[in-house]
Formats: structure tokens, sequence, C-alpha cells
């Protein structure tokens, strides 16, 4: 399929977000969306995602983020005939330190506020959730019942899929490698397969944010961090399903999938600018070292195998959504930092909107794009941002 050389709208990444802005733009009526996914869809960031959807976030934007995709994933195989594979297995945050544990407080009292359950219970409770658990050194842990999972995979193809019927041409295998710009007005892109003409350009590249902003001339704040998970043989051991159980001392999260019991020892690290994310074969040792003093009878399991994914952080952990600085039509929707994932339904019509009706539907002022030059952006923490 050759790319068209005119759209009203081009949205550069194929991964989950980019599918899902493109489902909700076109629901909204707007005609001649192009997607441009460098590989296939869903192929980068998102099919490395372990698939985690909470409501546990510490701010009230990101929490109702999630409470308005659950109910898209509740409702996800109805609506977009594709079977997401979403369970309420639960978020459970093992806390061993009384300072972290105060933390959670401020937090917890918002999310409830809110309308979720989350609660904090005994160390002798959680292991009632996770009978496997070592609990001797914690004081206590945070649960929350409504959270869940969901397959990346099968959310992005679902998205894609409607948008499509929707009249929504998406390229597969096309690399951009220019934003054309009208003085400060963003005029189109040239591409593998040609140029095309647009007035809006989207960045919803994920990893690669920052060197398709600076395509346009603009600096976004993104910086992709390697991230391993991996995954046993299957493992009886540890009857399943489990929740997603997070160490919040040492960072090491696992669950049971399936037969396999899935874990990660919690690593963020710096990959430079290469995007090529191989397995470091050390972090299966880290990563056995940690599974092994929280949960020991994972001294009998074998890992089979595992892989490597990029999160895209900012320096707040929150994400870049609004209209590029110094730009005309060129809009961000970048930095997700693993939260990607479960926010995409939230995320697609609220920039939906935005763009259809020139406001936001919501208070997205947390999200804005300028604020790390202008000094405002504060540093927040919560969880296992692994999903």
């Amino acid at each position: 399929m050759s790319l068209p050389r005119t759209a009203s709208i081009v949205i550069i990444g194929g991964g989950v977000v980019g599918c899902s802005i493109a489902y909700h733009l076109a629901g909204r009526g707007v005609r001649d969306v192009v997607v441009i996914e460098r590989e296939t869809v869903g192929s980068g960031t998102t099919s490395k995602a372990a698939g985690g959807i909470r409501a546990q976030f510490p701010t009230e934007t990101e929490i109702r983020f999630s409470l308005e995709a659950i109910e898209v994933f509740e409702r996800f195989e109805e609506e977009f005939g594709v079977d997401p594979g979403y369970k309420k297995i639960g978020y459970l945050f093992l806390v061993s330190d009384p300072d972290d544990l105060r933390g959670f407080e401020p937090r917890i009292a918002l999310q409830r506020r809110l309308g979720v359950d989350v609660r904090v219970i005994a160390p002798a409770d959680a292991k009632k959730l996770v009978p496997a658990l070592r609990v001797d050194d914690l004081i206590a842990a945070v649960w929350g019942p409504g959270d869940g999972l969901a397959g990346p995979a099968e959310v992005t193809n679902g998205f894609a899929k409607r948008a499509r019927q929707r009249g929504v041409t998406i390229a597969e295998g096309v690399r951009v490698t220019a934003i054309e710009r009208a003085g400060d007005r963003v005029s189109g892109v040239t591409t593998t397969d040609g140029a095309m003409s647009a007035p809006l350009v989207i960045n919803a590249a994920g990893p690669v944010a920052a060197s398709v902003g600076r395509l346009a001339g603009v600096e976004i704040a993104v910086h992709p961090r390697r991230r391993h998970i991996f995954y046993t043989e299957p493992f009886p051991e540890i009857p399943g399903p489990i929740p997603l159980t997070t160490d919040r001392a040492s960072g090491f999260y696992f669950r049971k999938e399936l037969e396999q019991v899935l874990l990660s020892p919690g690593d963020v690290e710096d990959i430079g600018t290469d995007f090529e994310v191989p397995v470091d074969r050390a972090k299966i040792e880290e990563a056995v070292t940690k599974a092994v003093a929280r949960v020991p009878v994972l001294e009998q399991a074998t890992i089979a195998g595992g892989w490597a994914g990029l999160r895209p952080l900012t320096p707040d952990d929150h994400a870049i959504i609004g209209w590029a600085p110094g730009v005309q039509g060129f809009f961000l929707a970048v930095g997700f930092g693993g939260h990607g994932f479960q926010h995409s339904p939230a995320t697609g019509r609220h920039v939906a909107d935005w763009i259809v009706n020139g406001t936001p539907s919501m208070d997205l002022s947390l999200f804005d794009p300028g604020r790390f030059a202008q000094g405002r952006a504060k540093a927040h923490d919560q969880g296992p941002d692994a999903e």
C-alpha cells in the first residue's frame, strides 16, 4: 500500500497510544488520518509491556485516566471484537520501610476519595494473598484488588482494527525522515515512502519521541530506560493467579502468567542513544537473587527466557501531552514511562477531544509540554511502573 500524498493528521508511532488516538479521532469524524509505524503495529515498546493496569497513582489526573481506561477494558471485547484477556488480579505493594509507608498515606487518601478500592493490610494478610511470600521483614502491604492486567498486543490490534474500519490509513514499515515546516508551522512529513503534506502531526513515537521531536526542531524531555522481564518454565509450586506483587525495597516484582511466573528485577538503565535493547544476561542473576529473597520457593524454578523493553521516562515521571511549544500543528503524546498501555484508552479520547474541540475535556496541565523549561515539574514516586 502506497502512502497517500496528503492527510488531515499524521500520527507518528503505531503503538497502543498512536492507534488509540487514531481510533478516537476517526470516531469524531476526522477524515484522512494516517498512522506511520516504522515496524509493525504494536511492535515497539507496547510489545514489551507487562500489561499491568492500576488505579494506584499519585495524582488525580492519572487516577482519572486509570478509572476511565478500566471501564474501557471491562467492555473491550464487546466494543472492539477482541478479547484482551482482562483480569482483575490486583496489585500488591510490599512495604518494609516506615518512611515508605508514610509516603503512601496521602496517595491512598486521594485514591480512596476518587473511588479507588485500596487498603493497607498486615503482612500476614499479604501472605494469605500470596502464600509463597516471605513477610517477616515487612511492616505492611498496600493492596488494590481492582487493579489487574490485559494483553497489550490484543488491545493495540483492537484499536488498529477499528481505526482502519473507520477509514484510518496505517502504514507499516515506513520511517519518518523529516518533519516539514513552513515558518513556525508544521506542513507535512517526509518518509521512506515519499512526502506527505499535513497541517497537523502527532508525535506518539514512544521511546524515540525525542528524536522525532528533533525532526521538527523541538527538544522533548523523554529519556528511554531499559527494563528486563523474565519468565520461568511452568511452575505449579506457586498456584495462580496471584496479584502483581512488588517488593518496594528492592524493586523486584512478579506475577503468575498462566503456568509460568513472570518476574523483573525492576531495573531502570540508561541505554544512551542506541534503541536496540538486547537482554543483559547479568540481569537474570539480579532478578533471581531478589526473587529468592522475597519468594524462597522460586529457588526451585528455572528461567526459560525473557526480554528487555524501553520505558520512555520524563524528569518528573509524568507523560507529556499537548501542543509542542514554538511549533504550530505539532502535538505531543509521549513519555508515558511504562503507563502508556494502561492509559491508552483515556489518552486517545482526551487527545481527540482536544484536537477536535480546541480544548481538552479535562484539566491536563499535569502533562504540559512546557513544564520542564518553566521549572514547574516535580518528581513523584509510586509503584513498579512496569506496565
